[in-house]
C-alpha cells in the first residue's frame, strides 16, 4: 500500500470516528429526551443551573428529540459505513459511503439556493410568525411559558424588544391589561436589576431597548458573524468534497480486484 492510500485510508477512519461517536452521542439524548425527558431536564438544569428546559413545552422537547434521533441515526450510519470501508478495505462500503455524501452536499447546495433565492418571502414568513408567538407571551395559554421564556431570553440577549419594536406588544390582548408598556426583558439590568423600576411602564431610550426590533437585532448578530458562519460552512463543503474524492479513489482506482494473467505458450503448454 502507497503512502497516499495509507494516509487516505487513516484520514477517513479517523474522521468517520469522530462522527461515528458525535453521532451515537446526538442519537443517545434523543432516545432519552423520548422515552424519560424529566430527568435529563433535571440533570441539565443541575449542571448550569438553569430552569429553561423545565419551562419547556413537552411538545418542543419531543419535535427536539425526533430532531437528534433522525440527525444522529443518520451521521451514525453513515460514519460507520465509511470507518468500516477504510479500515477494511471494502470497495463496496467505501462506494455507498461516497454517494451518501454527495447526496448529502448537493441537499446542503439546494437548501441555499432556496434560502437565496426565496430571501424575500422567507423574511416576511420569519416576521409574521414571530409576530404570532408573542400574542401567547405571558398569557395562560397552553405554549405560553414556553413563548415567554423564548422571548426573555432572545430580549434580553440581543438587546431588543419585540419583532420590529414594542408596539407589537399591543396586539396581545392580555399584556394590555396589565398597565405595563414593555417586559422587563427590554429593559436595562446592572447587576441583575432594572436600572430604572419605571421601565416596564415608561420605557424610554435611556433605561430600555424599546425601539430596536429583535428581527433586526437577529440580522446584525448575524451579519457580524459572518465571517466565521462562511468559514465554517466552507470548511465543511471542503472536507466533505476531500471525504468523497478520497474514498471514491481507494473504492475506484487503488482498492480495485488484481487480475492474474497466466502466459500460454503457442504449443498450449503454461
Amino acid at each position: 500500500m502507497s503512502c497516499m492510500s495509507q494516509c487516505a485510508k487513516y484520514f477517513l477512519c479517523f474522521f468517520n470516528f469522530v462522527f461515528f461517536i458525535a453521532g451515537g452521542a446526538a442519537l443517545t439524548v434523543g432516545i432519552w429526551l423520548f422515552i424519560d425527558s424529566n430527568s435529563f431536564t433535571n440533570l441539565i438544569g443541575k449542571l448550569d443551573q438553569s430552569d429553561i428546559l423545565n419551562k419547556t413545552d413537552a411538545d418542543v422537547i419531543r419535535m427536539i428529540a425526533y430532531i437528534l434521533i433522525a440527525a444522529g441515526a443518520l451521521t451514525f450510519i453513515v460514519s460507520f459505513l465509511g470507518y468500516c470501508g477504510a479500515m477494511f478495505e471494502s470497495r463496496c462500503l467505501l462506494c455507498v459511503y461516497g454517494i451518501l455524501i454527495l447526496l448529502v452536499l448537493v441537499l446542503e447546495c439546494v437548501v441555499v439556493g432556496l434560502a437565496f433565492g426565496l430571501k424575500g418571502d422567507a423574511e416576511k414568513g420569519t416576521q409574521s410568525f414571530l409576530k404570532s408567538t408573542i400574542k401567547y407571551y405571558a398569557t395562560t395559554a397552553d405554549k405560553a411559558e414556553t413563548v415567554t421564556v423564548a422571548w426573555d431570553g432572545i430580549m434580553s440577549q440581543l438587546h431588543c424588544c419585540g419583532v420590529e419594536s414594542y408596539l407589537d406588544f399591543r396586539d396581545n390582548k392580555n399584556w394590555t391589561l396589565t398597565g405595563k408598556t414593555v417586559p422587563e426583558a427590554c429593559c436595562i439590568k446592572e447587576n441583575d436589576a432594572l436600572k430604572d423600576p419605571s421601565c416596564p411602564i415608561s420605557p424610554t431610550a435611556a433605561n430600555s431597548y424599546y425601539q430596536t426590533g429583535c428581527y433586526k437585532a437577529m440580522v446584525t448578530a448575524i451579519e457580524e458573524n459572518a465571517a466565521i458562519v462562511i468559514g465554517v460552512a466552507a470548511a465543511l463543503v471542503f472536507i466533505e468534497i476531500l471525504v468523497i474524492i478520497l474514498a471514491l479513489y481507494l473504492a475506484c482506482c487503488y482498492w480495485r480486484p488484481q487480475h492474474v494473467y497466466r502466459c500460454v505458450e503457442p504449443s498450449g503448454k503454461e
